[in-house]
């Protein structure tokens, strides 16, 4: 017999992050995403392969090797305020800087959605 709340823990539905119907994006600002676009050629890696771009020094040299073990820390969450930041580091595959390229990067003020899968950039 199941324990009354194991049994509610498996019929709880799963977290928003975990549904398949979640996309996932870049929060970026439009120069960042124009530098990444016009930098293509330098950043783009081989196919298979990953380029970690630090977009702090986007332009100014080649991307991060992919690191060999990945490492994790947990993030100092009091640091949260809750308003959208841009991310400091985006990891991109050819297919995503070949989309880039494509791609009309609207210039407005604040922060641009950039989805890779599905090729398409949006304000946030």
């Amino acid at each position: 017999m199941l324990r009354p709340i194991l049994a509610l823990a498996l019929l709880a539905p799963a977290p928003a992050a975990a549904q398949q119907d979640e996309t996932f994006f870049f929060l970026l600002t439009a120069p960042q995403l124009t530098c990444l676009r016009d930098n293509a050629e330098a950043y783009a890696p081989a196919e298979g392969q990953t380029a970690f771009v630090t977009l702090a020094d986007c332009g100014q040299g080649s991307p991060s090797p992919a690191p060999d073990a990945a490492q994790f820390s947990t993030p100092d969450i009091s640091l949260f305020d809750g308003t959208e930041a841009p991310d400091a580091v985006v990891a991109l595959s050819a297919q995503d800087f070949a989309c880039l390229a494509k791609l009309e990067i609207p210039q407005e003020a604040g922060l641009l959605a950039f989805y890779p899968e599905r090729c398409n950039v949006e304000p946030r």
